[in-house]
């Protein structure tokens, strides 16, 4: 065997023997490692729970406090939102209070005004109705006065004729029935006259409303204006039945037809004036 081969044998025991110890080292401080595991996790196992309990003993009052403040926000919350609904409720019912208080001022001076403004127009109103009333009541009275001269007139010329022509058979019945029919119609016109006179003077005085009241006095004019009118009527119609009974009666001389002519002749001018 040549030195060459003998040192590379020896080389190759050298590095067995390295590896096998190498080997032997490895795999006893592997067993060694895991006995000592099994031994630590041994000697944990009855302190781990003990350890548990502590943490859940110190943890379950922080969860009890967390609880309590979640409990407590939620009614700090609850009651804030109370509060605010209450709050707004309040601000909701002023609002309305005070609309509703302007509201009723806003009416209140509103009938003030309207008050005020028809009271201006039912003055005006009653001084319009009275100065209307005072001139048809003056012109009734005008044509009631003409109407009692003429009738006077008429009476005094029925008794003249009466007297003239007694022996001719005069008859002027007629005649005077129509007058007193026309001094009946003056009675009912001053009658009419004088209530207008009265009322218009008590209900412009004693109603807020004038115009309705004003129909009232109307019906009274009314009444007097056709009082007066039917008067007139009767009237004319006296003096057509004094010519006619003048027209009928007997022959005579020829004084006593200058007469009647003349009588007839005054008796249509007061119907002409008429």
């Amino acid at each position: 065997m040549s030195s060459n081969q003998y040192i590379s044998a020896k080389n190759i025991g050298i590095k067995f023997i390295y590896a096998y110890v190498l080997f032997m080292f490895v795999f006893l401080f592997s067993f060694s490692f895991a006995y000592a595991q099994q031994e630590d996790s041994s000697q944990i196992k009855p302190i781990r729970p003990a350890i548990i309990k502590e943490k859940i003993d110190i943890q379950k009052p922080r969860a009890v406090n967390t609880a309590n403040n979640l409990q407590e926000k939620r009614l700090e919350t609850a009651e804030n939102l109370q509060n605010k609904r209450e709050s707004v409720k309040d601000r909701a019912e002023n609002t309305r209070k005070n609309l509703s208080d302007k509201r009723q001022d806003t009416q209140e001076r509103i009938e003030t005004k309207r008050a005020a403004v028809l009271k201006k127009i039912s003055e005006k109103s009653k001084e319009r109705i009275k100065a209307y009333t005072e001139r048809i009541v003056k012109r009734l009275n005008a044509a009631i006065e003409r109407i009692e001269k003429l009738a006077l007139r008429i009476e005094s010329r029925i008794e003249k004729l009466e007297e003239r022509f007694k022996d001719r058979e005069l008859d002027l019945s007629n005649a005077k029935k129509l007058l007193a029919d026309s001094r009946e119609e003056i009675n009912l016109a001053k009658i009419a006259v004088s209530s207008v006179t009265e009322l218009i003077d008590e209900t412009l005085n004693n109603t807020e409303n004038p115009r309705e009241a004003f129909g009232k006095v109307q019906e009274l004019i009314k009444n007097a204006i056709s009082s007066v009118k039917n008067a007139h009527r009767a009237l004319v119609e006296a003096i057509k039945a004094t010519k006619a009974g003048v027209n009928d009666t007997k022959p005579a001389s020829a004084g006593n037809d200058e007469n009647k002519t003349e009588i007839i002749s005054e008796n249509s001018t007061d119907e002409d004036n008429q």
